[in-house]
């Protein structure tokens, strides 16, 4: 079997899954190379580059941003939600993906087909070595720092508003989604404790609640609801990821669940919590779960 090296981290193709030594702190350090470049382009016309390398003044970098927008988007004058998303190379094409491919576009252009309204997405790149610190508010392996605060600056910042300004969009909190998967399922849910008025609903995929800070923790001092608001979280029964333990990311979504019913948000009306007898830590399970995750979130 092949290895591609990025730092110390060594990753099996084409399974993210796969990680040869350093369990999940190896995992949270993914690159972004695409490992899949060979590989032909999967993704819709309606798929675009909006900028190959945006300005990150918050980070002092700069990252490639995708956009996606509904096929009816020129000639419907409506205004549409927005959902951001992480690791934006995974979500609409294999050619571009090291993991796979969340198939986002395929997804929403079959349900606009059967009628939806549609949403636009934002799909922003991971930072390659500086992705687990732009995810998460501290550093799993080491508890120092990390840069979730300065990652949201830049979407709240910088992205937003040129989004809002050059698209049709519906603005408000309720209207506003953020989605991720694993690390970047930390920085949705970050997302939506820290910065209620902006991010209205969340999507977390496979996110690894164990880690400090807690995020059920942090949503009981932060009391995040507000009118609108909703949760989708999702996880396998055994999921599990190098050498963690089979289950760990199901063992605390009950409990993430009941902080975030205390502080106001009705089960199954604001938050909904699936727990997979099947799911994996892949963008295969991902991909299945993200047109419930969409319905939900983006419902009335």
């Amino acid at each position: 079997m092949k290895h591609r090296t990025f730092g110390s981290t060594y990753v099996d193709m084409p399974c993210r899954r796969q990680v040869i030594g350093g369990g999940f702190a190896a995992l949270l350090a993914m690159p972004s190379i695409a490992l899949g470049q060979a590989e032909k382009s999967t993704r819709s016309a309606n798929v675009t580059v909006l900028n190959e390398a945006m300005a990150m003044p918050s980070l002092g970098r700069k990252r490639r941003i995708w956009l996606y927008l509904p096929p009816d988007y020129q000639s419907s004058g409506r205004r549409y939600p927005v959902i951001y998303m992480q690791d934006g190379q995974n979500l609409f094409d294999r050619a571009t993906s090291y993991a796979g491919e969340w198939q986002v576009d395929e997804t929403l252009n079959r349900l606009a087909a059967a009628g939806d309204t549609g949403a636009l997405v934002v799909g922003i790149d991971n930072g390659g070595e500086n992705r687990t610190a732009e995810y998460h508010s501290r550093l799993p392996w080491s508890g120092q720092p990390g840069q979730a605060d300065a990652y949201l600056s830049f979407l709240i910042d910088t992205l937003k508003p040129l989004i809002d300004r050059r698209f049709r969009t519906k603005k408000d909190p309720a209207h506003t989604l953020i989605m991720g998967a694993s690390s970047g399922a930390t920085l949705a849910l970050y997302a939506g404790i820290m910065r209620p008025d902006v991010f209205g609903r969340v999507g977390a995929f496979s996110t690894p609640l164990w880690l400090d800070p807690r995020l059920d923790q942090l949503a009981r001092t932060q009391k995040p609801y507000r009118r609108g608001s909703r949760v989708f979280l999702v996880s396998g029964r055994d999921e599990r990821v190098g050498d963690e333990p089979k289950g760990i990311f199901a063992k605390d979504q009950p409990t993430m669940v009941e902080a975030l019913v205390a502080v106001g948000y009705r089960p199954d009306r604001d938050v909904r919590s699936r727990i997979v007898a099947d799911g994996t830590h892949s963008e295969g399970f991902w991909a299945r779960e993200f047109e419930g995750a969409y319905r939900f979130l983006t419902a009335k």
